[in-house]
């Protein structure tokens, strides 16, 4: 977007919580190690056409001799995930071209854990970059509304509410639409995407009871005509 030097960072904590917390301890580690590799080896054999080589790495020829999914019994053996992540704070305004977040394995702990950063790359892009996204526009966005109302009215008291989320509708998934709106009401408190309100009490430790997250209004809306007629 032409004009845009920063990048608003968010939906790094939430990813953590619900995917490599919530997710993978009920679909991995809460699963038995046959479950998982027969899913697993299943899928590759569909996918690539046979079984992966085992890993050429010296600890899991001496632990899993000629097993191609010995880093994965490897994995589940562990029962968490061996990866440091840092990041920045959540809400930063970055550079474009910084780098925000990084993640590695624990090298001086469990160094055959190598491929584990990478086995995570595309979820993480997956879950973080609708969020981003959102967030930065979402910035954008109120640094607009702000100079036009200075030079309108002469204050910004109303500006929180007038850049409304009503994207909800067109998200591709619930999830979609919690990150997404989520990331807007990093600037704005009108909303229409009410789970992102519940998403950044469940993630973020918000407390809609304590402060003011987002706010919408009894408008004369589908559900309303329904309700009322």
């Amino acid at each position: 977007m032409a004009g845009v030097n920063d990048i608003v960072l968010f939906g790094v904590q939430s990813f953590i919580k619900e995917f490599l917390i919530d997710h993978f301890n009920e679909n991995f580690f809460g699963k038995t190690e046959d479950e998982i590799i027969e899913s697993y080896s299943r899928r590759v054999r569909t996918s690539l056409g046979a079984d992966l080589e085992p890993l050429k790495h010296k600890f899991y020829q001496k632990n899993y001799p000629g097993d191609p999914y010995g880093h994965i019994r490897h994995l589940h053996r562990l029962g968490f995930l061996p990866i440091i992540i840092k990041a920045l704070p959540e809400g930063s305004k970055v550079p474009m071209r910084i780098p925000f977040v990084t993640v590695t394995n624990d090298r001086k702990k469990h160094p055959e854990m190598f491929w584990l950063p990478n086995f995570i790359e595309s979820i993480m892009s997956a879950s973080t970059w609708q969020a981003i996204t959102s967030a930065t526009i979402a910035n954008e966005y109120r640094k607009l509304f702000e100079d036009a109302a200075m030079e309108t009215v002469g204050n910004t008291d109303f500006v929180p509410f007038q850049g409304h989320d009503f994207s909800f509708r067109g998200m591709s998934s619930l999830q979609s639409a919690c990150y997404s709106g989520a990331g807007h009401l990093l600037s704005f408190v009108g909303t229409d995407t009410i789970p992102a309100i519940d998403f950044l009490e469940q993630y973020y430790n918000a407390n809609a009871d304590k402060e003011m997250i987002g706010v919408s209004v009894a408008a004369t809306e589908h559900a309303v005509m329904c309700s009322n007629t």
